[in-house]
C-alpha cells in the first residue's frame, strides 16, 4: 500500500464543541424527544461505562446561525461537521 496526500476530511472530533450538540438538539427536537437529549448527551455513556457523571452543565438556545465553511488550525484549515449549513440551536 503507497501512502499518498489527501484533502482533510471533516474534522467531526476537532468540532465537536462547534457542531454536534447542535445537530443533536435538532435530531431530538424532530422526534419530539427534547426531554430525552440530557439523558443521552450527559448520563448515558458515563453510566454505561461506569465513569462519574459531568457535573458541567451548557444552555443551547433556539437561535439560527450558519456553520463557517472552514475553521483555521494551525498552519492548516478543518472542515467542520455540516459546514455552511444552517443550524437552529446555538449556545447560550
Amino acid at each position: 500500500m503507497r501512502a499518498t496526500q489527501r484533502r482533510p476530511v471533516a474534522a467531526v472530533l476537532e468540532s465537536t464543541p462547534l457542531t454536534v450538540d447542535r445537530v443533536v438538539r435538532e435530531t431530538f427536537e424532530a422526534a419530539g424527544a427534547l426531554d430525552k437529549l440530557e439523558g443521552f448527551a450527559a448520563f448515558f455513556g458515563a453510566d454505561f461505562y461506569g465513569l462519574p457523571r459531568n457535573r458541567e452543565r451548557i444552555t443551547l438556545k433556539k437561535k439560527t446561525w450558519q456553520v463557517p465553511e472552514e475553521l483555521r488550525y494551525g498552519a492548516g484549515t478543518l472542515v467542520p461537521l455540516r459546514g455552511g449549513a444552517s443550524i437552529a440551536w446555538q449556545l447560550a
